[in-house]
This record gives C-alpha cells, structure tokens and sequence, in this order.
C-alpha cells in the first residue's frame, strides 16, 4: 500500500441535468479508495482535472418542480447553466434562483465548463447541523464520482438565538462541515466547504472569532470551512422576514469556480460582484441586513476575525479575503496548516493528482536491490519523478510556487505491509493583501 503522512509538507504547515438517487445510510469507502492514503501534513488556471468548477449547494427548498422535473427532497441534479435551473421551476424559490443564478453569473468570470449540483432536502424539524449531516450529501459526492469540489450549504435557522452574534445554529453546522469535509479527505474526494452565515447579529466587537474558536478549552480547527455573512442588500430587503437575513452563499461559490485554487476569490482585478444593468450588488451588506457603507468601523474586526463579506474598491463589490475558520500557525519546520480558502483548495488538488498518478502503480511489480532488499536509486528515483511530474505541471499553471517528492529508501516492499512510503512538500503561491508604500513630492528625479 502506498500511504504518506497525513501532511503536505510545504513550507504549508503541513453533472443535460442528470439526477443521483438517495440514500438514508451512510455508505463507506469502497476498498479501493483506500489503495493510496495520502494524508494531511500536521502543524509542528486550471490545469489537469477539470473539477475545480464543479460545485453543489445543498439546502431544504420545499417543494420546487417544473417542465424539466423536480428537485425532490434528497435526489440531487446537476446543472450546467441556469436556464436549465428555471426548467426545474426553481424561480418559485427566490432565494434558491438567487443562489444559482449568482453561481453562474460569477463563474463565468472564470470562463466555461462550471456546472452546479443542486441537493434539496426535507430539513422539517431539523437544525443547520442535521442538514449537513444528512447522509444524501454524502451519497451525492459518492455517486458524482467525487467530482464535486466545492460545496456550499444553505440555511435559514428557525431560531432567532443568537451567541457571539451568531445563530444558535450555525457554529454546529460549521463543525459538521469540517467533519464532513475530513470524511471528503479520508476518501480520497477532498473539497471546500462555504456555510451561510444567516442571522449574523454582531456587532464586530462581540462577535465569535472564527480564527480561535475554542470548545472545552481545546483549539476548533475548522481548515476546510468559510463563513459567509454577506449579501446584497437591495435583494434581501425585497424578501420576507427572516430571509432578509441570507448569506449570498451561491455567489461565494461562484467566485470558487471561476477562480484558480491557488487564487484569492476576493481579488480585486478579477473578482468584482457588482452588475450595474442587472442590478446586483450595488449595495454590499452584512447578514444583519445593515449596508457595509454603515458598519464601516467594524470591519477591520470581522475581517481580522475570519468572516467574508463584500466590501467596497473604488465602488466595486468584491468579496474581503478568502478566510477560513482556523488560526494562522507555522511550526519551526516551516510547515503551515491550511489557514485560507487558497491553501486549503490547493491542498486538496495536490492530493487529487497524486492519488491519480500512484494509484495505477498499486500492486505492480518492481526491482529491489539484491543485497539490501530495499529499493534501488533508480526505482526511487522513478517514484519521486512521478510525483514531481504533477508538481511540475501545478507550478507551470501558476498553481504552486514548486514541490518535491522524497520516497523513503527505508520502504520494505517484500513483506508485512509491502507500504512505499512517499513525502511531498509544496510551496504556495503568494498573495498580495495590501500595498503600502510612501509618496515623496521632489524638486528633482536625478
């Protein structure tokens, strides 16, 4: 069996519309998904797949039909455009339609190919947690061949509780994302998950600090969740009681798509949301239906806080940063843990084509040397090339600065386990927050 260290080791601490059946028990990973284990690396334009744009947002809609079918509770349908959507009746949803709509508005940024899988759920009675629980998310990204790369789950709480000025709901929904996220992992399917934010209730200075959650004293690492308490203001105030308080999750979700992982979906020459003849986003707000131009002196606190939001450049609506719900930490070997969406995306592609490119070699057979019965240089320099080759093409792409594969000259495969062991380390692409700099007026240049 090949396997790694759960880590990636960089100076990184560390589907026409086509329908999927559900299921109520929580299938486990087939024998196969567990031939190459490549795990995470602990603290102390798109090239190659293709799925970065592929996404699904999951929610519980009621009951949406149409010319083209339905969005029955539990059966999930992918979508290649939004036309398709409306065939489905989806505009007698006005926040689904938004959601979708937004999707693909955004994704177009990025050019064609992004499609949506749509998971409407029967959620009566259930909190935000027992929606991401549900085992048809699970059977979704099973049955989509683990295509599925974003993913963005949408909820407007039936409480109006609020702690740390956030929903009673949502902090569960969040840690049920990560453990959903982590099962993504452990299957060799990793992903990112957005969680919508509705009913945030600040203000900025109260409000829960998504880079140090804590439970039971212990540090709450949520690396593969964003928050999103953002929205357009004009279209939450046409909607009816609590859905003025929505989180604009479907177009958090676009920018994923249309971006490169290893990009920031809050980049300011690519990522504008404002569309003055449609009108959307011209008024950015928060999800306590207050316009940014409003709460203006608290964001630096919600941004240094880990929520994303949409804020104002030179009147443009582009979305803050791209954060993640855990802290910024670098061990002193210079590994990092996956504290932007960036990271966090970029780490999960790494691992997709690694695990494409070794599982073809499981169970071959290979050359040992004679005396040692270990691998030889060549054999282990076969097995770092292969590797490497993936590096090379995800830094060709602007995906990553550089990596390496290290095999382990010490991997016995002639007994036991028969477990080459392989290390990969990847550098990240940098990113530009702000500038700053310093304006002198001369007499003279020279």
């Amino acid at each position: 069996m090949l396997s790694t260290p759960r880590r990636v080791r960089s100076r990184i601490l560390r589907r026409s519309p086509s329908k999927i059946p559900p299921i109520r028990k929580r299938t486990k990973p087939t024998t196969m998904s567990n031939r190459v284990i490549i795990n995470k690396g602990k603290v102390g334009i798109s090239i190659l797949g293709g799925y970065e744009k592929i996404s699904a947002l999951v929610g519980a809609y009621g009951a949406i039909s149409g010319p083209s079918g339905e969005l029955a509770p539990g059966i999930a349908v992918q979508f290649r455009n939004a036309e398709e959507a409306e065939g489905y009746g989806v505009s007698g949803n006005a926040l689904l339609q938004r959601h979708i709509s937004e999707y693909f508005r955004v994704a177009a940024v990025g050019g064609g190919g992004a499609s949506l899988y749509v998971l409407n759920l029967d959620n009566s009675g259930g909190t935000f947690a027992d929606l991401v629980n549900d085992d048809a998310v699970r059977q979704m990204v099973a049955t989509a061949d683990g295509q599925i790369f974003n993913i963005a789950f949408d909820c407007i709480p039936a409480a109006a509780t609020l702690v740390d000025g956030l929903n009673i709901e949502t902090l569960p929904a969040m840690k049920a994302a990560q453990a959903f996220a982590d099962w993504c992992w452990d299957t060799n399917r990793p992903l990112h998950c957005v969680v919508s934010g509705s009913g945030y209730g600040g203000p900025a200075a109260a409000a829960l600090d998504l880079r140090a959650i804590t439970e039971s004293g212990a540090a709450v690492e949520l690396s593969q969740v964003s928050l999103c308490i953002g929205q357009d203001w004009d279209f939450a105030d046409a909607l009816p009681d609590a859905q003025k308080k929505y989180a604009d999750v479907g177009t958090l979700l676009g920018c994923m798509a249309a971006q490169p992982v290893s990009y920031n979906i809050g980049e300011v020459q690519t990522m504008s949301l404002t569309n003055a003849p449609r009108g959307v986003w011209l008024n950015a707000a928060l999800c306590s239906h207050e316009k940014i131009r409003d709460v203006e002196a608290q964001l630096d606190t919600l941004n240094a806080k880990g929520y994303i939001y949409g804020e104002y450049y030179s009147g443009q609506v582009v979305f803050n940063d791209d954060h993640v719900c855990a802290p910024v930490k670098i061990d002193a070997e210079g590994n990092m843990n996956e504290h932007t969406m960036a990271l966090s995306r970029t780490n999960a592609k790494v691992k997709r084509e690694l695990y494409k490119v070794y599982l073809p070699k499981i169970k071959s057979t290979v050359p040992v040397d004679p005396d040692s019965g270990k691998l030889g240089t060549g054999m282990l320099k076969y097995f770092e090339g292969i590797g490497n080759d993936v590096f090379g093409r995800l830094q060709n792409a602007a995906e990553i600065s550089g990596g390496i594969t290290t095999v382990d000259p010490e991997s016995n495969l002639l007994y036991g386990d028969k477990e080459l062991k392989v290390f990969y380390d990847w550098v990240p692409m940098g990113t530009i927050s702000r500038i700053k700099g310093t304006v002198n007026i001369k007499r003279a240049l020279q």
